[in-house]
């Protein structure tokens, strides 16, 4: 079922957040689990027909922390 694990380290507000993503199986996005300390574990998922990277609804996470973790995805290969 999964395919993509990465640790991740962001910075936002001077603040170093630890957690990791995985890529997992979905038959109609790019979908990625994101676990972060300090915050809810939430989904990002590429919408493929508008080229947008959405997140679940009760993801409660400063824009820049989502910026940078949707730009650490983007540089992840996925596993064929």
């Amino acid at each position: 079922m999964l395919s993509t694990y990465s640790p991740l380290q962001i910075i936002v507000k001077g603040k170093i957040f630890n957690g990791f993503c995985m890529r997992i199986q979905d038959d109609f996005h790019e979908t990625y689990a994101v676990v972060l300390d300090g915050y809810h574990s939430f989904c990002i998922w590429l919408d493929q027909k508008s080229a947008t990277w959405r997140t679940s609804k009760h993801a409660l996470i400063d824009a820049d922390a989502l910026d940078q973790i949707i730009g650490k995805i983007s540089l992840i290969e996925p596993s064929v």
